[in-house]
């Protein structure tokens, strides 16, 4: 990291920003995930160490030499331009993800299906070895987990504080996952369309619940994230890919949905239909021709992604390993 960490608007800070506006795209659709944006774009080692670096030594760098070495611990200038660019992003894209889900969800469903075929590809690939049992196991676990989220009905969670809360504390976590998409597990959770709409919408205390529950995932969610793969990396990364793998359930082009009222809850029941029947009980047509595009045009993005990222990883190993040998 930079020794320098105090904010300067010039032309590093705006290639920064420029950067959170990338991740907050990637993290707007489900299925890409804003740290595969920051792998690519090698801003991920210093993501990762300024978000661990909140916490009670914060406070004590606070408390002994004042804000702005509490500033400078936590890198508060990166952290505030990143943030910054994820938040405009997510602004500017809400209202067109809004309106292609009112009006094309099919396409938009399978769309999305492709980006997590491939993401699944790319997870799978960080587990050493498939073929111990216990890392079987936890793939079952998070395949299980996934479907069991995605054929519960989902409750009207409009007025619910602590469901914005819990969701903002669990997306934020998938953010500085290389290959989990925040919006994957908001879709997940069915608050992916309601957290998009109250940002559209500016509904200040819906987003000041989601952020605050942001906060304390990055406070308590990430350091049990990095802990878990830093001791459990297989065993984590199987159950992500079997999350991954369950959730294409979900992501079914053609479903209808059926609302269940009981007492003053409001629930929605999910049923997947084929296309001939979605165009009888909708009177929409959706093709399966496009929807199948669709699906390989988001496997093929995901591809390219991956294959942009390892070639730029490439090129800084190669560069640190000429440094060393030019050292030596």
């Amino acid at each position: 990291m930079d020794a320098d960490r105090s904010f300067r608007f010039d032309r590093k800070t705006l290639l920064l920003f420029l950067k959170g506006m990338a991740m907050g795209a990637a993290d707007s659709v489900p299925g890409v995930s804003g740290g595969t944006v920051a792998l690519i774009t090698n801003i991920y080692a210093e993501l990762v160490d300024s978000i661990k670096s909140f916490g009670w030594q914060a406070l004590v760098v606070w408390k002994k030499e004042g804000l702005k070495a509490a500033w400078q611990h936590i890198n508060g200038a990166f952290l505030l331009t990143l943030f910054a660019g994820i938040l405009t992003s997510l602004l500017l894209l809400g209202r067109v993800i809004i309106g292609l889900m009112e009006n094309y969800l099919p396409y938009l469903m399978a769309f999305f299906a492709g980006l997590v075929i491939a993401s699944i590809r790319f997870v799978a690939g960080n587990v050493a070895v498939w073929k111990v049992p216990a890392v079987i196991m936890t793939f079952l676990l998070g395949f299980f987990i996934a479907i069991v989220l995605a054929i519960l009905p989902l409750a009207d969670a409009s007025n619910s504080p602590v469901y914005y809360f819990f969701c903002g504390a669990i997306a934020i976590c998938a953010m500085i996952l290389p290959g989990i998409s925040g919006a994957f597990i908001l879709v997940l959770l069915g608050a992916y369309g309601p957290v998009l709409e109250a940002l559209t919408q500016l509904n200040l205390t819906v987003i000041g619940i989601f952020a605050t529950g942001c906060i304390a995932g990055l406070m308590l969610f990430s350091r049990f994230l990095s802990w878990l793969l830093h001791n459990h990396h297989d065993g984590t990364m199987s159950t992500l890919t079997g999350m991954l793998a369950g959730s294409l359930y979900l992501l079914w082009p053609w479903r209808l949905a059926n609302e269940i009222n009981m007492e003053d809850h409001t629930f929605t029941r999910y049923e997947h239909v084929l296309p001939d029947t979605y165009v009888q009980m909708t009177g929409t047509i959706f093709s399966p021709l496009i929807c199948a595009g669709l699906l390989l045009l988001g496997i093929f993005l995901v591809l390219l992604l991956e294959f942009v990222a390892g070639n730029i990883s490439k090129r800084i190993t190669g560069k640190a390993g000429q440094s060393e040998s030019e050292i030596s």
